[in-house]
């Protein structure tokens, strides 16, 4: 069984990579739709984060990393703080690597960990199912809730950037990620092909 960190990260990996397909800009303030429609556009992107995860017991963990993406299913989440440990999504297979564990978990069925939030940053989201809680234009916080149930925080700065995502889940576990040093263009294709190491156990999950 994997420790209570990792176990969080397995089911929520890929949830923040921003990509929205679809939107309905008159309702949402100026400055939020304009920076939906703007990573909409994008056709890859990369940056550097760190992540807070606060359980509800009072607990909490951190990290550390980088991630690109390469729409439309293709990406790279690594994290380096405080193990080392990778998921890579080559279009087909998400394939999740712990090098201290020496060992490779392969998912075929994407949708085993596929929530709604997952749905909204991959630009999988139908029309109307993003809805405006509450703004606060001065700290350029945004309370939206996707479909009928799943509530996400967004935070943004230097125009069109988006500085953190901030979750909560029904157990009441917090969960943030900080962006900084994006990069608004589509990483080399290479990222996205996984070479298994020798040595390591692959477990494959259907």
């Amino acid at each position: 069984m994997m420790p209570r960190g990792r176990r969080w990260i397995w089911l929520s990996c890929a949830a923040l990579m921003f990509h929205v397909a679809a939107i309905h800009a008159e309702e949402l303030p100026e400055r939020l739709a304009a920076t939906l429609e703007h990573y909409a556009g994008l056709n890859g992107f990369s940056c550097e984060f760190s992540q807070s995860l606060k359980f509800h017991d009072g607990m909490t963990q951190a990290y550390e990393g980088d991630l690109a993406v390469l729409p439309p299913k293709r990406f790279r989440w690594r994290y380096r703080l405080p193990y080392e440990q990778e998921f890579v999504g080559d279009g087909q297979r998400l394939w999740h690597y712990e090098p201290d564990l020496m060992q490779v978990r392969v998912l075929y069925d994407l949708e085993m960990v596929d929530p709604v939030v997952m749905r909204l940053l991959a630009g999988r989201v139908a029309l109307g199912d993003i809805h405006l809680l509450e703004a606060d234009e001065d700290l350029r916080r945004y309370h939206i809730r996707i479909g009928e149930g799943t509530d996400v925080w967004l935070g943004l700065e230097n125009g069109n950037e988006i500085a953190y995502i901030e979750s909560l889940d029904i157990l009441g576990n917090r969960n943030r990620m900080n962006f900084i040093h994006w990069q608004f263009s589509p990483p080399a294709e290479e990222m996205f092909v996984f070479l298994l190491p020798d040595g390591v156990d692959v477990v494959e999950e259907q």
